[in-house]
């Protein structure tokens, strides 16, 4: 009886081994399918194409800003348009201003019969603090009349450089400029010309500060080059439609030969 203890005991212990292990080999496979799923829990591709998406759209969005400090001037009847900064003043038609720098209806009327003053901008006094700056204006005029008197010679301005030719957005604008000294005020002056669908179409650029410079230094001389670059982003916004067809289209040099 004693010598079956032996047996029984040696049963006994293999059969809890066997039960031991069990559990052990029924985890191992279900293991594995977690570690898989891990592995593709959060898949590259769909992260970095959400933050494309996410980006491209903040440059979108980056753009409007830019747009929303600006303002358009628009005038169907003259066929013309144009964008200006929003914290420049507009007027339309006639000046209010009596200033040296700015052109007139009635001056108008006595250099340039039948020219009409569509639009000022200006540049605001305090734009540009603590510097010499004085006044900084465009002014737009047309008036209905043939090429030939369109063109920037007949147009006086005794003393100005030789004219240079600019093509913008398909129209090509004749332009020439001229620094001057008067009363201790240095002047920048600009003028545009362009001929489109049977009218003149007429840019004056004027930019003023004081030539002598502050004895005590609370002012700096004012940049009128960049200024000047400020007022030449409104010309080159200039969209020309005169409603009816424009004319045959020549060439730079054959511009450059009838100016």
């Amino acid at each position: 009886m004693f010598g079956s203890k032996p047996f029984v005991i040696v049963t006994l212990l293999i059969s809890s081994a066997g039960i031991a292990g069990c559990p052990r080999d029924v985890a191992r496979p279900a293991q594995q399918p977690l570690a898989k799923t891990n592995s593709v829990a959060t898949p590259k591709k769909t992260v970095n194409s959400s933050s494309l998406v996410t980006q491209h759209a903040h440059r979108l969005r980056g753009d409007a800003p830019r747009q929303a400090f600006l303002s358009t001037y628009s005038n169907p009847e003259q066929g013309i348009s144009f964008r200006y900064p929003r914290n420049y003043a507009l007027e339309e038609g006639d000046v209010q201003e009596h200033s040296y720098f700015l052109k007139r209806q009635e001056d108008l009327d006595n250099e340039r019969p039948g020219a009409v003053l569509l639009a000022t901008v200006l540049i605001p006094e305090d734009a540009y603090p603590n510097t010499t700056f004085e006044h900084g204006s465009l002014q737009l005029v047309v008036s209905e009349r043939s090429e030939g008197s369109c063109r920037l010679a007949d147009s006086g301005g005794a003393g100005l450089n030789g004219t240079k030719l600019s093509t913008l957005q398909g129209v090509v604008f004749a332009w020439r400029g001229e620094r001057s000294v008067t009363g201790g005020t240095e002047l920048l002056e600009r003028e545009y010309t362009a001929y489109y669908s049977g009218r003149c179409y007429e840019f004056f650029v004027a930019i003023a500060a004081e030539g002598t410079p502050d004895p005590e230094g609370f002012r700096k001389p004012a940049d009128t080059g960049r200024i000047l670059r400020q007022l030449e982003k409104i010309i080159s916004s200039v969209q020309i439609s005169a409603g009816s067809a424009p004319p045959e289209a020549v060439s730079s040099e054959e511009s450059a030969e009838r100016l």
